[in-house]
């Protein structure tokens, strides 16, 4: 288990994921060696890691997709392993439902997202059935998402300056390098972000603020299973009325314990993530559902049984961190 400290730490780089250690510590009443070290010890182990992840204006620039997928018994070991492995496969769960298992897909464009899900099926082993929905809106990404084991005036120390707004632009192959090297080390300096990417250290932080001011991406600390305190991954694929699906999208993405709320383009229209502590809670959510928006309907409920891939970390069966196959959110040549 990870001690009560560790996961104040852990609350405060979700809060601001590169925050100095000095003021980590000052808002935890440590000191900022202890900070450190201490975070070192859990990035190590696989327990917390710091990850670039798609931003609220990520589709101005990229593109996604959820894929639901079916396989044989037999074939699906080799098939995680395959989507694990494949750069543009963020997400890789094993759920409940209709569905074997729940992929996210990123693309840098509307071509290559199309070559993706058109060509990297058919040499994988075991499909039996596979539905593919394009993601048109965001109400809100799981960076957003905070643990709250910080209470609010501390949670205030640590929370990050807004940078200031930046203009669109076409991110080029520095830009997806620097992508490449964040997630493997989310707090890797800037000197050492530079020198991976021939770059000086002033360049590697211009263009990483860059990225994040213009909300293309976002920097998010995720966590082993130990560190989620018994929460349960749920998601609810729903078919709202088109007069109240922003609405609903925005009241899914205002709760505390919403990873993801994105409106989707398919048989269903909204897709929601929550994590809840008892199956249970399910329930009050689509009565809510009901009141705010009639004639909604619930297409299907996916209970995460085990997620094999997060945003490019693969993981253990204990959730921890053990290998990473950086995002392809945009080419390299590009």
């Amino acid at each position: 288990m990870i001690s009560e400290s560790d996961l104040e730490i852990v609350n405060a780089l979700q809060i601001n994921p590169r925050a100095e250690w000095s003021r980590v510590a000052d808002a935890l009443g440590l000191s900022g060696p202890t900070v450190a070290r201490r975070w070192h010890a859990l990035s190590d182990q696989g327990q917390a890691w710091i990850t670039p992840a798609p931003g609220q204006r990520y589709l101005s620039a990229g593109w996604s997709a959820f894929i639901h997928i079916s396989s044989t018994p037999r074939d699906s070991e080799a098939l995680i392993q395959r989507l694990c492995s494949e750069p543009a496969f963020g997400t890789v769960s094993l759920v409940t439902g209709s569905h074997d298992l729940f992929v996210d897909c990123f693309a840098s464009s509307h071509d290559e997202l199309m070559d993706i899900v058109t060509g990297a099926f058919p040499g994988l082993p075991g499909i039996t059935h596979r539905e593919v929905v394009f993601v048109t809106k965001l109400y809100r990404q799981a960076s957003e998402w905070r643990s709250g084991t910080l209470e609010p005036a501390r949670a205030r120390l640590v929370s990050a300056e807004p940078l200031r707004e930046q203009p669109a632009f076409a991110p080029d192959r520095i830009d997806a390098a620097l992508l490449d090297e964040l997630t493997k080390d989310g707090r890797a300096s800037w000197a050492e972000l530079g020198a991976a990417c021939g770059v000086s250290p002033q360049t590697a932080r211009r263009r990483v603020e860059r990225f994040l001011a213009t909300g293309y991406i976002a920097l998010r600390c995720d966590t082993s299973t130990s560190a989620q305190q018994g929460l349960r991954e749920v998601t609810l694929v729903l078919n709202v009325p088109a007069q109240h699906i922003d609405d609903v999208g925005r009241y899914f993405a205002a709760l505390g314990n919403c990873r993801l709320s994105a409106q989707v383009l398919g048989a269903q229209n909204l897709l929601v993530t929550l994590w809840v502590r008892n199956y249970l809670e399910v329930q009050a959510y689509e009565r809510e559902l009901s009141e705010r928006a009639p004639g909604s309907t619930v297409i299907s409920r996916q209970a995460v049984v085990r997620t094999f891939k997060r945003l490019g970390h693969v993981l253990d069966e204990s959730g921890c961190s053990r290998s990473v196959v950086p995002l392809s959110l945009w080419r390299k040549d590009s």
